[in-house]
């Protein structure tokens, strides 16, 4: 699981919270729909600078400083102004945006579930191809 994971992790959890926010607006509220929408947003925002910190970091080669603070100020300082902001707005409901703050969470989850029921299959198979061929011999 590399960075290719958690960039589909993060189109999957964008693409989840928008049909949740269409379903959620149009069957209950707009303000609890938006909050799950930008919950999700701040979320993968989030995750998309601490991938990128941790990757240019622990860069094999020599780590790029610019680039290491450019991400530490943009992600720290303006992305956690922007969640206080956001929480002190008081426009979307705090079960909102904790719900959208947590679904990436639900996908990160569901996409590692995954992967090990497909692994647990793959083996399946060679095991039972292993066993089909001992009994033909």
């Amino acid at each position: 699981m590399g960075i290719e994971f958690i960039n589909r992790v993060v189109k999957t959890s964008l693409i989840v919270s928008v049909i949740a926010f269409v379903f959620i607006t149009f069957y209950y509220n707009f303000k609890f729909g938006s909050g799950i929408l930008v919950g999700t947003g701040w979320s993968c925002l989030n995750l998309y600078f601490l991938a990128n910190l941790i990757k240019e970091a622990l860069n094999p080669q020599k780590p790029k400083k610019t680039k290491i603070t450019l991400i530490i100020l943009v992600k720290f300082p303006l992305l956690y102004f922007l969640g206080y902001l956001i929480l002190r707005l008081n426009y979307f409901p705090v079960l909102s945006l904790l719900a959208g703050f947590t679904l990436i969470f639900l996908v990160i989850f569901l996409k590692a579930l995954g992967k090990w029921f497909l692994s647990l299959s793959s083996e399946n198979k060679s095991a039972l191809g292993s066993v089909e061929r001992k009994s033909k011999g």
